[in-house]
């Protein structure tokens, strides 16, 4: 374990409420963030923040894989996540971030019940008129017939790190996509990568990720490596060890 490198990872969905007792999630569990974190315990403290209680579960004291080089940190909603990710980066030297935890894109801007939908003469691609009523409460009633919520995006959480937060350690970012071919993915993500000044990301689509070859492609500015999803973590910590002996060895 090298003195003094800290690495953050994230993992798990972040929750989107719609009311006090609703939420918009994603299928994803966070396993591989986990598998990522307790890969990188030799290299440096890791902090991992998660949403999956299993995993808090198994890193507490007393826990299948507790290790005092790892610390876990819970979250639930983006906006936890958002002011987690804030405190690790102002609080604490970083070395290295892999951002795995799959954040929501957007977030509820209200629930309304649809009284009339009319289409739009001649639109191509179809449109519709529709007639709403606000009907977001702490609970939403269930006896509506038909419901729509509005929705407005989320900042970009890791596009945060370079432009709000000043982190200048190594910054992986996760990248998903369906319905891509794999050349297609390769080129949407390096445009992924170079946008959010990331130094490395890891890209895969829902094809590659649920076929019988699960894999996934490791891309920086030099290149692009496909793997099998087993070996991701230990790629990963590879990849990081090279970066810290080569910041050592200038």
């Amino acid at each position: 374990m090298e003195q003094g490198i800290h690495i953050l990872v994230t993992a798990g969905p972040t929750r989107t409420p719609l009311d006090e007792v609703r939420y918009w999630a994603n299928i994803f569990t966070g396993n591989t963030g986990l598998q990522i974190a307790l890969a990188m315990r030799d290299l440096g403290h890791v902090t991992l923040l998660t949403s999956n209680q299993d995993h808090l579960a198994r890193l507490k004291p007393g826990g299948a894989d507790h290790d005092a080089r790892l610390t876990a940190i819970p979250f639930v909603t983006f906006n936890d996540l958002d002011l987690a990710l804030a405190k690790s980066v102002h609080s604490q030297a970083l070395n290295a971030v892999f951002m795995t935890a799959a954040v929501s894109d957007y977030q509820s801007a209200g629930a309304y019940c649809i009284e009339s939908s009319n289409p739009v003469a001649g639109s191509n691609p179809p449109r519709w008129q529709w007639t709403v009523r606000d009907i977001q409460k702490p609970k939403i009633a269930s006896n509506h017939t038909q419901i729509a919520f509005a929705a407005t995006p989320t900042p970009k959480l890791i596009d945060k790190f370079r432009r709000e937060w000043n982190f200048r350690g190594l910054l992986c970012k996760f990248k998903l996509e369906a319905g891509l071919s794999e050349e297609e993915l390769k080129t949407k993500a390096q445009a992924s990568r170079i946008h959010s000044q990331a130094d490395v990301i890891v890209a895969n689509t829902l094809q590659m990720v649920y076929g019988p070859d699960p894999a996934a492609y490791i891309i920086d500015a030099a290149s692009c490596q496909r793997v099998p999803r087993g070996a991701l973590p230990e790629q990963l910590r590879a990849y990081l060890a090279r970066t810290l002996s080569r910041k050592l060895h200038r």
